[in-house]
């Protein structure tokens, strides 16, 4: 079984060095500095059924097995030790520098060249002191800082593979981390194509999720416009309402004085009654005082008394009776005028509450429709099959846009 950074095979006399790489190695020069990791660390079950596999012949004895299982054991035990290491040597690196810079900041004060100036300090002494370049020496500590608590990273990742990985995400770095486990020989091109794609599916993603976000916020935008709108249709709505509770006191008013206006014609036709029923009686009284007069051609210098006062009286009540009469006509006619504002305050308020009604049932389906619509929209949004609806909503946005001029007009015309 050859693997892909498998090194080739060595003559018998080579002396084999774990710390040097072998063979065709497509790392860069970062690598090549630190000491080789493998890129699976095995674990002693994953050992022992190795071995069987390999080695379970009957040409290799129980004892030659356990040797070769144990000296695996060590290889994968060192293996460890060694990706670990990296993570001393990157968190040695970084308490070096974390504390040198405390102690500049503590006597200089805390500034961003006083920063500088410590870090500086710093790494000029580790690349004198190791011969580390100054890039190997930040790799170390960034790789230290981003994945000293992830153990699946550090025993599974190369510093070469941290170095890709040092500024992802964590999202990235999991989904490596599960490659790796389903192919642990994998080489750093593989890795890193593995990297660019699942970048790309994010930013993909991403750019579908602020799309959406936008579309969502454009649409809760719209969602606040048409609930202000039904505030204000609301609003209009009670004006209209306040108008009708108006035209109801008017019609109050008039149903008062309607009532005042049948009383006193009432009272007046009473005493109309009572005036023609004494004027009747002083008739009679008189015409009877008449008859019994003898008429004689004497000379005499005045009517008699009781003559005169019946007469006076009589007349004074057909005066009466006349004035009584006329107001009596003119109680009726305003009695029928408030009959006939009655009759048109009544109409108009019928009107008004079919209309009223009409317009609140009008403003409540239209509210609902609206609510409607924009759940629909977020359901097609967030489904992404909004293309599926295309020729419909481009139809209802015809119909909704003829229907809004209609409405202009109907606003200009008022």
């Amino acid at each position: 079984m050859i693997k892909r950074n498998s090194p080739p095979v060595a003559e018998a006399d080579d002396e084999f060095d774990p710390t040097q790489p072998e063979g065709n190695d497509s790392d860069n020069s970062l690598e090549r500095e630190l000491p080789l990791a493998f890129a699976h660390v095995p674990s002693d079950a994953e050992i022992s059924q190795k071995v069987s596999e390999f080695f379970g012949g009957t040409e290799i004895s129980d004892a030659l097995r356990a040797s070769i299982a144990e000296e695996a054991e060590e290889v994968a035990h060192s293996t460890r030790k060694i990706l670990l290491e990296h993570m001393r040597i990157g968190g040695s690196f970084y308490h070096i520098r974390t504390r040198v810079e405390a102690q500049y900041v503590s006597t200089f004060g805390d500034t961003t060249q006083i920063r500088k100036r410590a870090a500086q300090v710093v790494y000029d002494f580790l690349e004198s002191t190791f011969r580390k370049k100054r890039d190997s020496v930040r790799l170390y500590m960034r790789c230290y800082e981003r994945f000293s608590t992830n153990s699946g990273a550090v025993e599974m990742l190369s510093i070469s593979d941290m170095q890709l990985l040092v500024n992802k995400s964590d999202e990235v770095v999991a989904k490596v981390l599960d490659a790796k486990r389903e192919k642990p020989e994998m080489g750093k091109r593989e890795l890193k194509q593995i990297i660019d794609e699942y970048e790309q599916r994010l930013l993909e993603k991403d750019s579908a999720l602020e799309i959406a976000t936008s579309q969502l916020s454009d649409i809760y935008g719209r969602l606040d416009d048409a609930k202000n709108e039904n505030q204000r249709l609301a609003e209009e709505a009670k004006r209209l309402n306040l108008d009708v509770q108006a035209d109801r006191e008017k019609l109050k008013k008039t149903l008062v004085d309607l009532a005042s206006a049948e009383q006193t014609a009432s009272g007046l036709q009473s005493t109309i009654a009572d005036l023609e029923r004494e004027v009747t009686a002083r008739s009679r009284e008189l015409a009877d005082a008449q008859a019994k007069v003898t008429i004689k051609e004497v000379e005499v210098e005045v009517t008699p008394e009781h003559l005169r006062n019946l007469e006076s009286v009589t007349k004074g009540r057909f005066e009466e009776l006349s004035r009584l009469t006329a107001e009596c006509d003119a109680a009726k006619k305003r009695l029928e005028e408030l009959t006939e504002l009655k009759k048109k305050q009544e109409a108009e308020i019928e009107q008004k509450e079919a209309v009223e009604q009409r317009v609140a049932g009008l403003v409540e389906r239209f509210g609902s429709f609206v609510q409607e619509y924009h759940s629909v929209q977020l359901l097609v949004t967030a489904d992404g099959s909004i293309g599926r609806f295309k020729g419909l909503l481009t139809g209802l946005a015809d119909l909704t846009g003829k229907f809004h001029g209609e409405l202009q007009a109907a606003v200009r015309a008022a």
